[in-house]
């Protein structure tokens, strides 16, 4: 039975969510850079976007499937690639897996994942999308980039955004690290959460399983250690380069938020642009996506095929988003709030609640099909 009474929207797994993890936990997935002001800005820039409803229309069924790379999605929507996400919910990143080749969307992985590239590729099969945070060492690139080939990974990103790690006062108030810090407030934190802390136990202390294997210390501490060090540096134009030449399937540039980049990224032969600010974990002082997203749709629209994320919650935003000019939207945080509250189920509640706030949302503005909604639904400024 579905738990859409309990659960009739994503803002009620999150309250659900706070309840059940540990404060340190819970404040790595909610919180974002400096003092929250460009996370407040991703939710109240969709709020902002206003659709013209159309009633007098010809209707048939609603048809939300798309097609992207040559692959058809049975929803304009996806998982979006999220680190350290079994510090949540033990093996998240699999149960995303199990219930995005359910629904058949794309689900992500994140090169900060805390399973193996291989394990999530078996499920997810062309389904799943690698999140590549290029390495400094390109023999480590270069080996991720193979394995995530080899493992069935339909597409793959390369995150430009995370130059540096962004400041996030509540992380370091919490010393959230992996493995955990054991302090008087963590032990209290977690024992205040006994069934988190439960099934933590019973299933491991989660680390850095893909990258950590590269790692010379074998110890949780040392793989830690030896992750910040590859991790958190500029994308330069020649490694970009290096990677189209290297992954042989689609390509897709994460974290862009400015035309000339979108630009640089057409010429360069990448097949796709996910416009993110990163959830607004990175830098307080960015413009929200769907800010700046009509301009890029404006400069390479055309040319590419433009995605976004950070801050969708809803069907209604998937909506907006796509008005505005995106072919596909990724959610993140929805389905962390999910996993946490209900555990795999709530991964599969989420995309019902999705689908059905999207299939309303089309049916209301009087758009039956996701591929005719465009910019005419918008209200003009």
């Amino acid at each position: 039975m579905r738990p859409v009474n309990r659960y009739p929207s994503v803002d009620y797994l999150h309250r659900a969510a706070r309840k059940k993890l540990p404060k340190f936990s819970y404040d790595y997935v909610d919180g974002g850079s400096g003092s929250g002001v460009g996370l407040d800005r991703n939710r109240a820039a969709l709020d902002e976007v206003t659709l013209i409803p159309r009633y007098i229309t010809d209707w048939k069924s609603v048809e939300i499937e798309v097609e992207l790379f040559g692959q058809k999605y049975s929803r304009p929507f996806g998982i979006a690639p999220m680190g350290l996400a079994s510090l949540q919910h033990p093996k998240a990143e699999l149960k995303f897996a199990r219930a995005g080749r359910k629904a058949n969307i794309p689900t992500s992985l994140s090169t900060a994942c805390t399973v193996d590239i291989e394990d999530f590729g078996a499920i997810a099969a062309e389904n799943g999308w690698f999140q590549l945070y290029p390495p400094k060492s390109e023999e480590i690139n270069d080996d991720l980039i193979d394995r995530a080939y080899n493992s069935g990974f339909k597409a793959l990103f390369v995150t430009v955004d995370v130059p540096a790690r962004g400041w996030r006062p509540r992380d370091m108030y919490n010393g959230l690290a992996l493995p955990p810090r054991i302090t008087a407030e963590s032990l209290l934190n977690s024992a205040i959460r006994p069934t988190w802390s439960l099934n933590t136990l019973l299933n491991g202390i989660p680390h850095f399983k893909t990258l950590g294997r590269y790692s010379d210390k074998k110890s949780m501490r040392g793989m830690a250690e030896f992750v910040g060090e590859q991790l958190g540096q500029m994308v330069t134009t020649d490694r970009l380069k290096r990677i189209r030449d290297k992954w042989k399937g689609p390509l897709i540039i994460k974290g862009v938020m400015h035309r000339d980049d979108a630009v640089k990224a057409v010429e360069m032969g990448y097949d796709g642009i996910l416009v993110s600010n990163h959830g607004g974990r990175q830098m307080d002082a960015a413009p929200a996506p769907v800010e700046v997203l009509p301009d890029i749709v404006e400069a390479v629209g055309h040319k590419t095929t433009l995605m976004v994320d950070s801050g969708f919650s809803s069907g209604l935003d998937i909506v907006r988003g796509l008005a505005l000019g995106a072919k596909f939207v990724f959610c993140g945080r929805a389905f962390m709030w999910g996993i946490s509250a209900l555990g795999e189920r709530g991964v599969d509640h989420v995309v019902d609640l999705l689908t059905d706030e999207l299939t309303l949302a089309l049916t209301q503005i009087g758009c039956p099909d996701i591929n005719e909604l465009n910019s005419s639904w918008l209200e003009k400024t």
